[in-house]
């Protein structure tokens, strides 16, 4: 079945020297690999398109046929498109992309494409942080914006605010609890009035990548959060 799509990449690692493995999220199918093979030159098997445009969180116009057995499938052509443009480099985009890669499941079949198109046009300091809130909300996996009250702790496996520690060891105190009710409500026309520094940024991005562990299969811890961190 030939397929032409939009899609966004999502991950790019080197097969051996004439083959990279892209696995990009397509609106047409979800989650799809494929092998796309190179010249000396870096151009893909098609029609003489860059393999540099397979770069985290690129959006690109892609043609396959596609076999439903096969584990990897072979690009015919990628393109471009214009909204790229609108996206500057930003220090999470490896995070962002890497999130997205182990949380878009099979189930996933490009149901949230729209969502992810539209991020990709938003920048902001707080951008990760709204994308990996608002991607929960639509994974199912969000917990209810229940108004919080002083002296709760938060509950991050069972997703509720309690009035004593749980159990286990996945729980935020009251002084960072308080803040979920406004994590919530953030969007992406608001995130620049919350102002946070690199060191609060982080941590909530580890806060919520916690969450996402608990609540996602198989999700692992991110060698990019580490890697933020140098960075910031």
């Amino acid at each position: 079945m030939f397929v032409t799509s939009r899609a966004i990449v999502l991950n790019k690692v080197r097969h051996n020297d004439n083959t990279v493995i892209a696995t990009l999220y397509t609106e047409a199918q979800g989650t799809v690999a494929f092998a796309v093979k190179r010249n000396s030159g870096g151009k893909t098997q098609g029609r003489g398109v860059k393999v540099q445009l397979l770069q985290p969180l690129t959006l690109l116009t892609i043609e396959w046929d596609h076999h439903p057995t096969r584990q990897l499938q072979h690009l015919k052509n990628i393109e471009g498109t214009n909204i790229s443009s609108l996206r500057s480099f930003a220090i999470t985009d490896n995070l962002i992309a890497e999130a997205l890669y182990h949380a878009l499941k099979e189930e996933h079949q490009g149901d949230v494409f729209p969502f992810l198109q539209y991020s990709m046009s938003n920048n902001g300091d707080n951008m990760a942080i709204v994308l990996l809130i608002q991607l929960a909300r639509h994974l199912g996996i969000a917990p209810e914006a229940i108004p919080f009250k002083e002296q709760n702790f938060f509950d991050l496996l069972n997703a509720e605010y309690i009035a004593t520690p749980p159990q286990h060891k996945y729980y935020l105190y009251p002084s960072d609890a308080q803040h979920i009710p406004l994590m919530l409500r953030l969007t992406y026309p608001t995130m620049d009035r919350v102002r946070l520094t690199h060191t609060e940024q982080h941590r909530i991005l580890r806060i919520i990548l916690t969450y996402y562990r608990l609540h996602i299969p198989n999700f692992p811890q991110l060698r990019s959060l580490e890697m933020l961190r140098d960075m910031l």
